[in-house]
């Protein structure tokens, strides 16, 4: 069944890229209202104000996830709150955000799934739709691709690539990804950047809200920060986190198997756009709870074999 919250929460920080501080509360919505944003700082009319999650509302952006609605209000950096609220199955929420960003935190998601634990998860009376992978799709090329292949469970295969020596390859498998999965090997895992890469994105306007607090940093050698990796290949696993974020824009939870190789943000946006671009890709069906039992079989093996 569809998922909500029992009670509203709220938190506040940072900007990762504006460096402002912005305030958020998330509150319950009813069955089949999906993800919707509202900004509250604006002084237009409350349909103005909205901003739902959807493939359709995706704007080009760089290093982050964001929306815009047709009267061009926007919310960006949303990937690390979509992330928690796709992992713990929350399906339905109205997020009232004070800016046009969703504050960093720590970089990760683990934050955002404390919060919808604290404030409990309601299950509603409506049966959830699973959005199903029909055929094969690849977006991307040699360099950089996203493959999916149909399946009964939403499972990620992802391997990234840099010329760095802590980096250089790591890759990390998921035959099923349910909220212990979600919760036990992906949430804690922060996002991450080049201490090479900074004067230019501050030049672009980018990061001014970053810091040691909510990103990992790397220079040639190794991680300047004094906090140690919270797991050998966090790299992996936060681009995970993204990528779960993201898919959360179809509006409903996916099935199917997902192969990424350097993948990012601008590439899960055009395996999205190509995914909706032709309905035979894919269909709605009922999530049957027999499947979620032999899902959560597998996932718990899964932590099993992957801590």
């Amino acid at each position: 069944m569809q998922g909500t919250l029992k009670k509203s929460f709220s938190f506040s920080g940072v900007c990762l890229h504006s460096g402002k501080d912005t305030s958020v509360t998330v509150h319950p919505a009813p069955a089949n209202t999906g993800i919707k944003f509202k900004r509250v700082d604006l002084k237009t009319s409350s349909e103005e104000n909205i901003i739902d999650a959807v493939v359709e509302n995706i704007i080009k952006s760089q290093l982050c996830t964001s929306i815009q609605n047709i009267y061009g209000n926007k919310v960006s950096t949303i990937e690390h709150l979509m992330s928690a609220l796709n992992g713990l199955g929350i399906d339905n929420a109205l997020i009232d955000i004070d800016s046009d960003e969703v504050p960093i935190l720590d970089g990760s998601s683990k934050t955002f799934v404390d919060l919808i634990e604290q404030a409990g998860i309601k299950v509603l009376k409506t049966s959830r739709k699973i959005f199903k992978i029909l055929r094969p799709i690849i977006v991307g090329d040699k360099n950089a691709f996203i493959k999916i292949t149909p399946s009964e469970f939403f499972s990620i295969d992802y391997t990234i690539s840099y010329d760095h020596s802590l980096l250089s390859h790591q890759r990390l498998a998921l035959d099923s990804i349910d909220k212990n999965v979600y919760k036990d090997l992906i949430s804690n895992s922060r996002t991450f950047g080049f201490k090479e890469d900074v004067d230019m994105l501050l030049e672009k306007g980018l990061i001014k809200g970053g810091s040691l607090n909510n990103a990992i940093l790397l220079d040639e050698t190794g991680i300047i920060n004094e906090e140690e990796l919270r797991y050998p290949d966090e790299f992996v696993r936060h681009k995970i986190l993204d990528f779960i974020g993201d898919i959360f824009l179809l509006g409903k939870k996916a099935e199917g198997h997902f192969e990424i190789f350097c993948g990012g943000h601008n590439l899960t946006q055009e395996l999205l756009k190509t995914l909706m671009s032709d309905q035979s890709n894919w269909k709605l069906i009922d999530e049957n709870p027999s499947d979620f039992d032999k899902r959560s079989i597998k996932s718990h093996t899964e932590i099993s074999a992957a801590i």
